[in-house]
């Protein structure tokens, strides 16, 4: 089920926009056949390209916090996994194009690790978040909101001072939500965000778009990106990524 936030059907029909996919690595729900619905759709409303976006490095966190890996480690863990997610995103698009003898599905979607994305932009947006986090106890309250949520649904304990480092993943993500990504002289600004439930992530952008938490005049943004959740739930039968 998809629901839409500050986009519509007819704009999205009408491929107004490029797309991208913010595919978590730890989303244990990600199958082959939800990566290849998530091609087949962005191929689909894209107005020229689209990516997948595979949050590997940020992903590094959650080895450490919930893991016990050090730095080096989890970094390392990450990006394997990440690199196990990307080639299950490589076999959907090859598959659509031989199903469709349409090679577009592999010239037109490209699929981005985390770096691929770090710009003076990005970085920009994400110091001025982290410093509304660290001075602005409201913001702050907001960001634990979805700490809190996700160590509940991990059904865990986690120290206090863990919880800011959780709190940075949904930080160095918030710049991608608010704003798009940047990416080969290309604007990439509809977002397909898989969730497991309604999140509320979406509503939090909108939010700090419209001024709830601070002035968002501070953050300098080309264009304002919209946002497609997707709530996925487990389908019998279909295979998992190993955790």
């Amino acid at each position: 089920m998809m629901k839409y936030f500050n986009v519509t059907q007819e704009e999205i029909d009408k491929k107004m926009f490029n797309i991208f996919v913010g595919i978590s690595v730890g989303n244990k729900l990600l199958t082959p056949e939800l990566a290849k619905r998530y091609v087949e759709w962005a191929h689909k409303y894209t107005k020229d390209n689209a990516l997948i976006l595979i949050a590997d490095e940020i992903d590094a966190i959650n080895w450490q916090v919930f893991r016990g890996s050090s730095e080096e480690e989890a970094l390392v863990k990450a990006r394997e996994k990440g690199y196990q997610v990307a080639g299950m995103f490589d076999k959907a698009k090859r598959t659509l194009a031989r199903e469709t003898d349409d090679p577009t599905y592999i010239t037109n979607v490209h699929t981005l690790f985390w770096e691929d994305i770090k710009n003076p932009g990005f970085e920009h947006v994400r110091e001025i978040l982290i410093e509304q986090y660290k001075t602005n106890n409201n913001f702050k309250k907001a960001v634990l909101h979805f700490v809190n949520k996700y160590i509940e649904f991990r059904q865990v304990e986690v120290k206090e001072d863990d919880k800011d480092r959780l709190a940075s993943y949904i930080i160095s993500e918030l710049p991608t939500l608010l704003g798009g990504l940047l990416w080969n002289n290309t604007l990439y600004n509809l977002i397909l965000y898989p969730t497991y439930v309604t999140s509320g992530m979406s509503q939090f952008v909108l939010d700090i778009r419209g001024g709830k938490y601070f002035d968002f005049s501070i953050i300098p943004m080309r264009q304002i990106a919209v946002m497609v959740e997707d709530y996925i739930k487990e389908l019998e039968g279909l295979s998992k990524l190993d955790t």
